[in-house]
């Protein structure tokens, strides 16, 4: 009998435990969607990265991740599970990514370089 595959590792900040519990919980997604769902997250915020405004180019790809996981884990995968993973809906995905992200940049701005 074929091994069957393994349920991807949700990676988010302590804090948002109970917030990505609830979720799981609600939603129920299966396996298929689970997976479906957490790829689509990763690949939309990798294309949101490459994509982000001048404000936020000094980000590495895992930094803008990191900061992403930060402050809207649970939010972007709730909305992943919604979308049931559709990699057709990559750009709903990604434009929630940086409306996220350039709300962060509003309320924490870049600091000015000195003279």
């Amino acid at each position: 009998m074929p091994a069957r595959p393994s349920i991807p590792t949700l990676n988010a900040p302590e804090h948002h435990f109970g917030a990505m519990f609830l979720i799981l919980m609600t939603r129920s997604p299966d396996d298929d969607t689970l997976r479906a769902a957490l790829r689509l997250a990763e690949n939309a915020a990798v294309a949101a990265w490459a994509l982000r405004p001048e404000e936020l180019i000094t980000l590495t790809v895992q930094q803008y991740q990191q900061l992403l996981d930060y402050t809207a884990a649970p939010e972007v995968f709730d909305l992943t599970l919604f979308l049931g993973g559709d990699r057709k809906q990559i750009r709903t995905l990604m434009d929630y990514i940086a409306g996220v992200m350039a709300e962060v940049h509003v309320r924490y701005p870049s600091p000015n370089p000195q003279p």
